[in-house]
């Protein structure tokens, strides 16, 4: 039977199991109190809370499950506690303690303590059964979803269907199949053989079944995959049964001698390289990448057809010196035939077995420490072969084991500081992008953060900056006809259009733009000329009606362009700007800013992100339509120019606008891993490019920059944030921190007036209990709101003017719980910040009154009406109820 375990007898477990059973899954009962809580009410209120509200982003499992808790019973909250304890009962790889903790945690969301000595909460219950894997702490979540539908579909059952189903084995597996899983959720073995021991085995992975019978009875896996549940149980009663029969003893398939037998270790094996016959070219970029964090994975030749995929190996050098061990990864795939590695020979049709390597160690001997051809032969003692004629031998035990212990002794590779040497090397040791979303309620600090945290790392000194990248800062802002009219003026005031186009201030505004080489540059500058041309001109045969205000230009005979017109007046403020641009950055604060910024509305569109088309005017004055390039694409090609600085795209409101509209087939760009480089012939060397479907270039997101977003989780007018974008980015939270509030003093304090003191900080903190209680976390209040107020006349401003209409905001104007929220609610009419009073029909409507309803009529004081009482009663009265 299955009860039996090498290390224990788990008969507490088991026990329990069984206790749950007839107390929860058969009656209503509860686990830990004398209620009912394992109903279908309470279930339902569970998969509404939980199942149908997923939480996104980097908090804890625990804090998600306190946001999606917030708002439920606390019957369902000590319920949730007890799924938990069912959840974490089979897995032996959580402590005890961590099982106790958590479930401890989520009973007291039920506004009542558990007891840690509570019998169903020892050790030798919650101490477990078998490992789980990492799966199941990681995919929690699916598990916990996967029970609460169990739970559902059997509390859906007569309580005599329910009997039957829980006393027949066969029958309950038959029924388990039918509730709906996403994925293969291991906790339906867990849960057959908690209930069943005797039928079932104390196996949570349908790949450990399968190895099992794959290995005692010889049947093929596909086979095998093919089979039900049911089915495969089945075959492994039988297999015990057998096994139990011809050995006299109990078995644990996960003891020896069982163990061994079915599950033998991973293999190590002893890849070759010979640099005399193949030369591995990208050999140092691979070495740099590995250094910096990633892996590589490569296709190698094997000799042997053993080699299994999660396999450990060591890759030798031979042939040449330096000899010895060079590299150590996985084995990423089972053996495969391929053209063979040399181009001649695969010509001819000749093929050659490989398997892919994933490389997470790679040296290069001439720098790095290894392990020497002598430290392998003067160590190992059981024959090793370390230099074979051909790729993947397998390694003997003894020797495995002693280069594993030598290879950890060996220092990391140190990658050099200095210049790359390539293309290639400048983008691997290029720092990994950025892709963060900071969100959370209004007011706690998310686009300060930007501003004050973020933004001046990709700022620098003006003054100590080349100065075509100041020139580039000082003309981002300007205008096409007014980069012009600077390199006219600078050159005299009078210039050719191929003068201009290799002004130091046209070339500047190209550049940041991201066009320096763009084939539209001249007739973006003709049409910037002849559009602000003068009225009267003789030489420009541009419409009138399409010209636009300040007229400064006319052509001369000869190609000759000159300023006039309106350039007396109108050009006032340039000329300030051109002695600005001659004299170079003044002051010592002048910054250089790498950085751009962007927000998010309903009407934003990819047109404006990426590129669109735009009406041009032609030299002779016609309209051609050209491709445009939107902020982000432009702002990229500047950055892609600039390999040597790190630039960054901000976006605030990132959720108020149509992602995918917006995005387009960005959405696959922006992704750190798609990232792209290239070389100075403009060559990818790495990352992906596509091509954009309005100019049909091709065109990809540069490494060097990083994109930071904000969003306000309290705005409900918006969508839901799009899926694909989530996976993208990493999100961080920023929550109310009451502590960060000032005051007057530093403290929190404000002096009321009246000689006493009001406390901002509980102030906030009472609010937003409230609005956690009576909406959501997201739906609270930054302290932002509150870090300048330093007295009792802009409190009252803020309490007026922007807490209150947030509040009808977050309540739709439901002023009754407005009210509470200030507890306004039963106190004085001097204490209150909104009073009430009733309208009656009857004094209203003289003579037709009687058959209407009284209604209440809410007015929000004046700043100057509210008293120090009236603000401080809202923490007070929380601070008594406690």
């Amino acid at each position: 039977m299955s009860r039996y375990h090498h290390s224990s007898h788990v008969p507490a477990l088991l026990e329990a199991a069984q206790h749950w059973r007839n107390l929860c899954l058969i009656e209503d009962g509860s686990l830990f109190g004398g209620e009912s809580l394992w109903t279908q009410e309470l279930l339902a209120e569970l998969n509404q809370a939980f199942i149908q509200n997923p939480l996104e982003g980097n908090n804890s499992y625990l804090d998600k499950l306190r946001q999606q808790l917030a708002e439920a019973s606390p019957q369902a909250a000590r319920l949730m506690a007890e799924l938990h304890w069912v959840l974490l009962l089979f897995p032996h790889n959580i402590n005890p303690s961590t099982k106790r903790s958590l479930i401890q945690e989520l009973w007291l969301l039920g506004k009542e303590p558990l007891d840690s000595d509570h019998p169903l909460l020892s050790d030798s219950i919650l101490s477990g059964a078998a490992h789980s894997g990492t799966a199941y702490n990681t995919h929690r979540w699916r598990e916990l979803t996967f029970l609460i539908h169990i739970a559902e579909a059997i509390k859906a059952l007569p309580k005599a269907q329910r009997q039957q189903h829980l006393a027949d084995p066969w029958g309950f597996s038959e029924w388990l199949a039918s509730v709906p899983r996403e994925g293969y959720r291991q906790f339906r073995h867990m849960l057959r053989w908690m209930l069943f021991p005797d039928e079932f085995e104390r196996i949570c992975t349908s790949l450990d079944k399968y190895a099992l019978l794959e290995h005692f009875e010889k049947i093929p896996l596909k086979r095998l995959r093919k089979m039900s549940d049911v089915e495969i149980d089945r075959l492994l009663l039988a297999l015990r049964q057998r096994l139990e029969n011809e050995s006299g003893e109990p078995v644990d398939f996960y003891d020896s001698p069982w163990l061994e037998q079915w599950r033998p270790s991973p293999g190590t094996w002893l890849m070759a390289w010979n640099p005399k016959h193949w030369p591995w070219k990208s050999y140092q970029d691979d070495r740099l990448k590995i250094a910096s964090g990633e892996n590589v994975t490569l296709p190698w030749r094997t000799a042997s057809t053993q080699p299994r995929e999660g396999d450990t190996f060591y890759l030798v050098r031979v042939g040449q010196e330096p000899r010895g061990l060079i590299a150590r990864g996985n084995i990423a795939s089972a053996p495969y035939e391929d053209d063979h590695y040399n181009a001649e020979r695969a010509a001819n049709g000749e093929t050659a077995r490989f398997v892919d390597i994933t490389l997470t160690d790679l040296r290069d001997p001439g720098v790095d420490a290894y392990i020497s051809m002598a430290d392998l032969q003067a160590g190992t003692t059981d024959g090793q072969n370390w230099s074979p004629q051909g790729s993947g031998i397998e390694i003997k035990s003894p020797s495995a084991k002693l280069i594993g212990k030598l290879w950890e002794t060996l220092p990391p590779v140190k990658v050099s500081t200095a210049k790359a040497t390539s293309s290639k090397q400048q983008a691997i040791q290029m720092a990994r992008p950025v892709n963060t979303i900071f969100y959370g309620p209004p007011g706690t600090g998310k686009t300060y953060h930007l501003q004050k945290h973020l933004m001046p790392r990709y700022e620098s000194e003006a003054k100590k900056a080349p100065t075509g990248e100041w020139l580039e800062e000082q003309l981002a802002n300007t205008a096409w006809w007014e980069a012009i009219a600077l390199a006219l003026a600078d050159l005299g005031g009078k210039a050719t259009v191929n003068d201009l186009l290799i002004h130091p201030y046209f070339k500047a505004k190209a550049r940041v733009q991201g066009r320096p080489n763009s084939p539209n540059l001249r007739a973006t500058c003709w049409g910037a000329l002849q559009i602000h041309t003068v009225l009267e001109s003789s030489t420009v045969k541009y419409a009138e009606e399409k010209r636009q205000p300040p007229l400064i230009f006319d052509k001369q005979p000869g190609g000759h362009w000159v300023l006039t017109g309106d350039w007396e007046e109108a050009g006032e403020g340039l000329r300030e700007k051109l002695a600005q641009l001659r004299q170079g950055p003044a002051s010592d604060d002048a910054r250089i800013k790498r950085h751009l910024t962007v927000t998010f509305h309903q009407s934003y569109s990819y047109e404006d992100f990426v590129e669109g088309i735009r009406p041009q005017t032609t030299e002779d004055g016609g309209i051609s339509y050209e491709v445009r390039d939107g902020l982000f694409k432009a702002f990229c090609q500047r950055a892609s120019q600039d390999p040597h600085q790190r630039y960054a795209l901000f976006i605030d409101e990132i959720n108020r606008g149509n992602i995918s509209r917006i995005f387009g087939e960005l959405i696959t760009l922006i992704e750190t891993d798609k990232r792209a480089w290239w070389d100075e012939e403009g060559m990818l060397v790495e990352g992906i490019e596509l091509v954009l479907p309005y100019s049909g270039n091709r065109f990809g997101v540069p490494k060097n920059l990083d994109i930071y977003a904000t969003m306000n989780t309290a705005d409900r007018s918006i969508a839901l944030m799009d899926a694909a974008l989530r996976r993208r980015f990493h999100f961080q939270e920023l929550m109310p921190e009451p502590r960060r509030i000032p005051g007057s003093q530093g403290d929190g304090y404000i002096p009321d007036g009246e000689g006493g003191l009001l406390n901002l900080r509980a102030l906030l903190e009472s609010i937003n209990l409230r609005l956690r209680y009576l909406l959501h976390r997201d739906q609270t209040f930054g302290h932002a709101y509150f870090t300048e107020v330093k007295d009792l006349e802009a409190l009252r401003r803020v309490m007026v003017y922007d807490i209150i209409p947030m509040l009808a905001e977050y309540f739709y104007d439901d002023w009754r719980q407005i009210r509470r929220v200030l507890a306004d609610e039963g106190a004085d009419v001097e204490q209150q910040l909104i009073t009430v009073e009733i309208l009656d029909p009857t004094r209203l409507f003289p003579g037709n009154g009687d058959s209407l309803l009284e209604r209440p009529n809410y007015r929000v004081k004046l700043p100057g009406e509210i008293s120090a009482d009236a603000i401080r009663k809202i923490y007070e009265s929380l601070e008594a109820e406690a």
